[in-house]
């Protein structure tokens, strides 16, 4: 199989499965007993918040609340800020995941004010629009680092900076889950405006059901569950020593790979693809996006149609359409940007991993030209077979 949806799940590496073992065989104790610092229980959750501290170079490894995922942390940022306030100005962006949007229309229906910034036609948010929303009563702005679709880096830096120059007091959070792991993150550099972060592990080669939150030293944060007292009190439940074992090596990995040998690749597959599909557009290609992501439109046909075909024959790739309520939907963010329907629908998403290789966007680029050509009725490009020759 070819697996190009990176940006859905990545593939635990051996080093992260080898590090998970032990607390699924010999080491399975509690890490909570009394006994936990004999048996060893307690080391992984010490090893996974001392590797995401340097990973991210937080402040302490004591910023580090674990959880299921970011959609837990999300949501619990969301729940928490609610339990405080009775009101005032939440921010997001038009192009959120659900696990931000939703949460946030669920605070617009008990009085806050919700305002939902737009973006671009390349999908970067509209910081002059964010400038006249940070209103004295403005109170928590959550921004996505990395949209899953298209792979764009929103401008975190400018939008801290304009945060603290307009409302000091706000709540800056980012939804960092395509992020960590494929650039590099600095919460006391670049990102140190950022008081909130999510991430998930199984983004970058770890296992899932597992992520946390990162706290900033002096952010308060109500408990998300209460009844032992784990993750300092903050996240009550056994804890989930295997996963934790995982995302420490899944973090001391992260500083091992090359995100510009993924960009290399992403950047010679879109070449390559422009040659193979006339009129193919690429999504967002002219701003920051992340290393490993192309969204990219085929004309005249329909995206999940192509996805089901090539997942026959062994190739996974990821569209930007949803399923709700029984009707197929075009990507939000491609709709967010503009993007007529009809070229939406064809939106195919490749996402690469440390793991991806030439050879492999050869072979997909290949199937999905002759799939194309089966959907569309159309021709090729008279270079096609001396660019699949270059990729392959």
């Amino acid at each position: 199989m070819i697996y190009l949806d990176n940006n859905a799940t990545t593939q635990p590496t051996p080093r992260v499965v080898e590090a998970m073992l032990p607390y699924l065989t010999e080491c399975y104790f509690n890490a909570s007993a009394s006994t936990a610092a004999y048996t060893g229980a307690d080391e992984p959750r010490r090893r996974a918040a001392t590797a995401m501290a340097t990973l991210l170079n937080a402040e302490e490894a004591g910023c580090f609340t674990f959880t299921s995922g970011a959609t837990e942390s999300n949501n619990w940022v969301f729940s928490s800020f609610a339990r405080r306030r009775t009101g005032g100005r939440i921010i997001i962006s038009s192009i959120e995941h659900a696990s931000i949007a939703e949460p946030a229309a669920q605070l617009g229906r008990t009085g806050f004010e919700i305002i939902e910034l737009p973006v671009n036609d390349q999908g970067v948010v509209r910081l002059d629009v964010l400038r006249e929303a940070l209103k004295e009563d403005a109170a928590l702005v959550s921004i996505m680092t990395a949209n899953n679709e298209t792979g764009v880096l929103e401008p975190i830096q400018e939008i801290g900076r304009l945060i603290r120059e307009r409302c000091p007091g706000a709540i800056f959070h980012t939804d960092a889950t395509q992020a960590v792991g494929k650039i590099p993150v600095d919460l006391q550099d670049d990102w140190k405006e950022i008081d909130l972060l999510s991430f998930s592990a199984h983004k970058f080669h770890g296992p899932k059901g597992i992520g946390g939150l990162y706290i900033r030293p002096g952010i308060e944060i109500d408990p998300m569950l209460l009844g032992g007292g784990q993750e300092g009190g903050l996240r009550s439940g056994t804890t989930n020593t295997p996963a934790l074992a995982g995302i420490a090596a899944a973090a001391l990995e992260c500083a091992d790979s090359v995100s510009e040998a993924m960009r290399g690749i992403r950047d010679t597959f879109e070449t390559s693809l422009r040659t193979a599909i006339p009129g193919v557009v690429i999504h967002s290609h002219n701003v920051a996006r992340l290393p490993n992501t192309s969204f990219f439109s085929a004309p005249g046909v329909e995206a999940e149609e192509i996805a089901a075909s090539l997942a026959a024959s062994g190739i996974i790739v990821g569209t930007g359409a949803a399923c709700s309520s029984g009707a197929l939907e075009g990507s939000k963010t491609l709709r967010s940007m503009g993007v007529d329907e009809r070229v939406a629908a064809s939106g195919l998403r490749v996402s690469l991993s440390r793991c991806s290789t030439v050879a492999q966007i050869g072979l997909f680029l290949e199937a999905l030209t002759a799939q194309y050509v089966k959907s569309a009725g159309g021709g090729t490009n008279p270079q096609q077979t001396r660019t699949l020759s270059l990729l392959g």
